[in-house]
């Protein structure tokens, strides 16, 4: 889960503006927020705009800049799709104790076959995939870590 943290201040015309922290990084994440965002907004108010307020003119400008915040934000989406595969890739490539945790075997058990999304990574279900089921052991957790082997199906899922 990603979060942005940030302030609002009065800028030098003491207008309310958005400040982040000084040790702000810059994240293509946070980056894609903004336009998804900014285009949800521009979508709602949009749709409830009065035809007897604004002109024509007003409608098209707002109309192309939600379909130019929709075709920027296509593209970070791609971006951003094959970074998280990439990064469920090399999550399989590098020694771990599980790619994945779930709450129960039912959760396990209803993994779909692509495009798993756990911690800002995509994974597949595929042979070698990892899942920690963690469940809960009084004040605190038991985790059994299962292996998918042979084939992708639920039988297939090996304690190890």
């Amino acid at each position: 889960m990603f979060e942005i943290k940030y302030n609002i201040r009065l800028n030098e015309h003491d207008r309310p503006c958005i400040e982040l922290p000084d040790d702000y990084d810059q994240n293509p994440e946070d980056k894609f927020f903004a336009i998804e965002i900014a285009r949800y907004y521009l979508q709602l108010v949009f749709a409830n705009m009065d035809t007897k307020i604004y002109d024509q003119q007003t409608f098209d400008v707002m109309d192309e800049s939600i379909r130019l915040l929709g075709q920027i934000g296509d593209k970070m989406a791609e971006i951003q799709y094959d970074n998280m595969r990439a990064k469920g890739e090399l999550a399989m490539i590098m020694a771990g104790t599980y790619h994945i945790s779930v709450d129960s075997i039912e959760e396990r058990d209803a993994l779909p076959d692509t495009n798993i999304v756990y911690e800002n990574k995509i994974f597949d279900r595929v042979i070698g995939l990892k899942v920690g089921v963690f469940t809960p052991i009084g004040n605190g957790w038991h985790v059994d870590r299962y292996e998918l082997v042979d084939d992708i199906t639920n039988e297939n899922w090996v304690k190890t």
